[in-house]
């Protein structure tokens, strides 16, 4: 045998031991993605079969709806809404005529008390004061 073909004998056993365990790995590798495909198709189909389920009960359930229904709530929707505004208009103009009197009538009852006379005698009322002599009764 020559040298060359010795050589190329090499070559090739060495190209073999180096490709075998990369194809062992590969193999592998292609297992693993073969069962992680196949468990998640069969996920797949679960949840699709799921979704099937709950759009036809949806049909089934938007089917019995009576559209007289559903407008009449809707309108009855609106007028709850017209009568909320309307009450939330009339607090508004409340509050505004509230913070308007208050002050007034703050300031009429401040007149009302500065301009009454103190209960008729201008004599200068004091605890245990009689108003004679400053030591209370006299004998």
């Amino acid at each position: 045998m020559e040298s060359w073909q010795t050589a190329v004998i090499v070559v090739v056993t060495f190209m073999a031991g180096a490709t075998l365990p990369v194809l062992l790995q590969l193999s592998m590798a292609l297992r693993s993605a073969r069962r992680a495909l196949e468990q998640t198709t069969s996920r797949a189909g679960r949840a699709l079969d799921a979704v099937t389920a709950t759009a036809e009960r949806l049909d089934r359930a938007t089917a019995s709806v009576d559209e007289r229904r559903v407008r009449a709530f809707m309108e009855s929707l609106d007028s709850l809404m017209r009568t909320v505004n309307q009450l939330r208009q009339s607090a508004r103009v409340a509050t505004a005529v509230g913070a308007a009197l208050g002050p007034a009538v703050g300031a009429a009852v401040r007149a009302w008390r500065a301009g009454r006379p103190d209960d008729g005698d201008d004599t200068d009322h004091r605890d245990g004061d009689t108003g004679v002599d400053g030591e209370g009764a006299t004998p």
